[in-house]
């Protein structure tokens, strides 16, 4: 009787306790069972050059973000990756949650489920609050900036000082339907070499590692509802874990799903994600589609759904980012029209890029 006890208690207490630990493979794919085919985009406003002019309330803009996520919808998208950023929330924690919580509304009218990104290692490293540069004339996401940035990146006691910000949107939203996932670091180890190279830290896989692995503790702890993940984006083969790098580790070690970057040919995205199934897990691709690279929405959605792999690509909107340049016009800005357009699946007055690539997309996500 005692055994019995103690059996049913031991069970009750992991029953409560299972959300401080990584999901187990089971549990994770039951969870990805339920969803639809998860289509969506990489998105931030046209009148935004990056996260601080996104989330700050002099810029905020929910009438373009209602706008275009309606673009999104209109070719069935469900889902959308959103960056968010420590400093908004550090200068004005009350506002940027309240902004939040327009943006998740908005997404919910349009039936969009975002995946939320806290952190990114990409672009400008010195991350100003207040006003943003314009944009560089032809320049790929010339206003982009890192979260943290790297004075932050650098030192281990400024990293776990944002542990407050990462715990306050995770209690806030950890059984939030409308969210559907937590990407807690985006290519947190990316040197940049086209653009801020030598402004980045020698050290970066190594210190960016130590803050992902700080980012799975902490949400650990608060337990959310949804998965967490960090991606994996470039490096040796992906099944062999023993030769990646620090932060690419740490990435598949951890996730509950994996998510991963790949702008490639048809042949390497197969490639890829043959070596993820390595892994037992669901599989979500939250950057794809670099047309020039032979990453288009003809060549690369249909293999993702066949292979029932989530589907995110790059850019919705034209506007101030400019992502339609191809990133080598960090070397030699473009003038004029890029041919073909980098990224991005609509001009700013919602007319499509492309019209047979729409076709195609509400095809595949039955939006027609």
């Amino acid at each position: 009787m005692r055994i019995a006890t103690f059996a049913f208690v031991v069970l009750l207490f992991a029953s409560f306790t299972y959300g401080g630990e990584q999901w187990t493979k089971e549990q994770a794919n039951q969870w990805y069972a339920k969803q639809p085919w998860l289509v969506g985009c990489n998105f931030c406003p046209s009148t935004a050059i990056n996260q601080l002019e996104m989330w700050q309330a002099d810029t905020f803009d929910p009438k373009t973000i209602d706008r275009e996520l309606g673009w999104a919808q209109s070719i069935g998208m469900n889902t959308a990756r959103i960056f968010l950023h420590d400093l908004p929330w550090k200068d004005d924690r009350e506002g940027f949650l309240k902004r939040v919580d327009q943006v998740l509304d908005i997404a919910a009218k349009h039936k969009i489920r975002p995946i939320l990104v806290f952190f990114d290692g990409v672009w400008d490293p010195d991350p100003q609050s207040g006003p943003q540069r314009r944009p560089r004339t032809g320049v790929h996401n010339s206003g982009w900036v890192q979260s943290p940035g790297r004075v932050i990146l650098a030192d281990p006691a400024k990293q776990d000082a944002l542990q407050p910000y990462v715990t306050d949107v995770l209690k806030r939203y950890a059984n939030d339907q409308r969210v559907l996932a937590w990407d807690l670091f985006n290519e947190p180890d990316n040197d940049n070499g086209n653009s801020y190279g030598p402004l980045e830290l020698k050290n970066k896989d190594e210190v960016a590692e130590r803050l992902v692995r700080q980012c799975f503790k902490w949400a650990h702890e608060v337990q959310p509802s949804q998965p967490l993940t960090v991606c994996v984006w470039r490096g040796a083969p992906w099944n062999q874990l023993d030769k990646q790098k620090l932060v690419h580790r740490a990435a598949l070690e951890l996730s509950d799903v994996i998510s991963f970057h790949d702008y490639g040919t048809p042949d390497q995205i197969n490639t890829r994600i043959a070596e993820l199934r390595a892994y037992g897990r669901p599989l979500i691709c939250t950057e794809f589609m670099a047309r020039g690279n032979g990453s288009t929405f003809e060549a690369i959605l249909p293999i993702l759904k066949k292979e029932k792999v989530a589907a995110i690509c790059w850019g919705l909107v034209d506007g101030k980012t400019q992502t339609k340049y191809p990133w080598k016009t960090w070397q030699m800005p473009m003038l004029g029209e890029p041919k073909p357009w980098h990224h991005e699946i609509f001009h700013t007055d919602g007319r499509p890029y492309d019209e047979n690539e729409v076709r195609l997309i509400k095809s595949l996500t039955g939006a027609n």
